[in-house]
């Protein structure tokens, strides 16, 4: 997840067209221009500034999936089939990481420029999603008490480490929806080899993009692949609350083991690779200075969002027992899977190109209640599930008896109160130390009389805006 991350995000950026953020890289060349050495400068990404609406989203959708879940709202209620499918919220959290943190690679293979340094995108990396889950953990663990981390230091390790997800004994204890940084984690150490393999021995633009769209083709193929074998072993899966063993074809090996595999890397690629495409055609518009027409026109948005409501709607009907959390078999699965990386690639596609300031949809992600959500949106999605039980024991409402949509306010209330005081007593010190570490190496003092770095192409596509003040630093790990 975000999530995100995220994550890009906590990087001050501020442009909101299409221009790479290289103010710092032009004042080197001015400097060397005047005959004078310029400073070294830490070289940023561009920022997105419609991606902390997304985050909010995501986030929010995913506290709505437990609270229905709990209060029982999804299996007595018509709309169940709608609100036992807002998992999808991970799925949007998984294109953004997948886009923002691959865009740097992208942007780099196309253009011919220097790579991202690798120790300090991962530094980055450790910064945005470590402090906030290891605080949450604790908190959760050892002051309210809402969870546990098994026995023995085995226990303590998985979780402060992100390898739950690995261990049978362990997938039940913890954050139970920190599975997902798990995922978020393998995919931090996997996406710098990936790009060294992808950029090795560049040669023309044209090649090289063909070669991006090749590697992002395989790496959905292989999630297919995978996700298909894993779905013909004997798996879990949840039917009114319990865990259900689906032994086809048999029962000779563990289903708990196998239902984990769901849940690692190779199971979740084909989402990250939705998202890297994006990258690459976003680095790639940019490397060309000219964007399609069709992407700037300002029905694309509204025709975007709609193709990922449908997409919704579809997904929401594809399996219809309610009391089924998850899906019993290898074709409801792989529909599942494809329609939620559609509909969060159609939900991402406004937030990438076109004029960022213009169209409601757009405007709507950028507006203070999304961004504001969007920037605690992390703490959000790690606090939310166990402070429900918190709350229906604070409240007093008996089993059975929960309103779903006060159940939800309430802990959407809490866990605002929560995740805010996570972000600014935790991360948001952080964040800034996370903003000193740049995606490349600082530019070299430039000599006088020599050239100074080559600049990318600007495309312009509007009038530049100012963000809301907490634009850029936000929550997700996806940046």
């Amino acid at each position: 997840m975000e999530h995100e991350t995220d994550l890009a995000q906590g990087d001050l950026g501020v442009t909101t067209d299409l221009r790479i953020t290289t103010e710092p890289v032009a004042r080197s060349v001015e400097g060397a221009q005047d005959g004078v050495a310029a400073d070294p400068v830490v070289a940023k990404p561009r920022h997105f500034a419609c991606f902390d609406g997304l985050r909010a989203i995501a986030a929010v959708s995913v506290l709505l999936l437990h609270t229905a879940w709990v209060s029982g709202f999804t299996t007595r209620s018509s709309l169940g089939a709608y609100t036992s499918r807002l998992e999808i919220g991970v799925s949007v959290f998984f294109l953004i990481s997948g886009f923002l943190l691959y865009r740097p690679f992208a942007v780099s293979h196309l253009s011919g420029r220097t790579s991202p340094n690798v120790r300090k995108f991962w530094e980055r990396r450790i910064l945005r999603i470590v402090p906030a889950y290891w605080l949450a953990l604790t908190v959760l663990t050892y002051i309210i008490g809402s969870v546990s981390l098994g026995p023995g230091w085995q226990g303590i390790a998985s979780h402060y480490l992100f390898l739950q997800i690995y261990f049978p004994s362990q997938v039940f204890n913890g954050i139970t929806q920190a599975w997902s940084l798990c995922t978020e984690v393998s995919f931090y150490f996997f996406l710098p080899f990936y790009a060294a393999v992808v950029g090795y021995r560049r040669t023309s633009h044209t090649r090289q993009l063909a070669r991006e769209l090749i590697g992002v083709v395989a790496l959905y193929a292989i999630s297919f692949g995978f996700r298909y074998w894993v779905l013909h072993l004997p798996i879990l899966t949840v039917k009114h609350g319990r865990l259900v063993a689906i032994c086809s074809p048999n029962c000779n090996s563990h289903p708990l083991e196998s239902s984990l595999m769901l849940d690692w890397l190779p199971s979740y690629l084909d989402l990250f690779a939705l998202g890297m495409v994006l990258a690459v055609a976003s680095a790639w518009i940019v490397e060309r200075g000219t964007e399609p027409s069709w992407l700037r026109h300002r029905l694309m948005p509204w025709i975007s969002w709609a193709g990922a409501a449908v997409a919704f709607v579809v997904v929401s009907h594809v399996v219809a027992d309610h009391s089924i959390l998850y899906f019993v078999t290898p074709r409801s699965n792989l529909e599942r899977q494809a329609l939620y990386g559609l509909f969060a690639f159609l939900l991402l596609l406004p937030a990438v190109f076109g004029p960022q300031d213009r169209t409601l949809v757009r405007r709507l992600l950028r507006s203070w209640p999304m961004v504001s959500l969007g920037v605690i949106s992390y703490g959000i999605y790690l606090w939310h599930l166990d402070l429900i039980d918190q709350v229906v024991n604070w409240i007093g409402w008996e089993k059975g008896a929960i309103p779903y949509w006060s159940l939800a306010a309430a802990v959407f209330g809490v866990s605002v109160a929560f995740a805010s005081a996570s972000y600014f007593g935790l991360e948001r010190p952080i964040l800034r130390m996370k903003t000193r570490i740049s995606w490349w190496d600082r530019q070299p003092r430039t000599p006088p009389g020599r050239p100074g770095p080559e600049q990318p192409r600007p495309v312009d596509t509007g009038p530049e805006k100012a963000l809301h003040p907490l634009a850029g630093s936000g929550p997700h790990p996806p940046d």
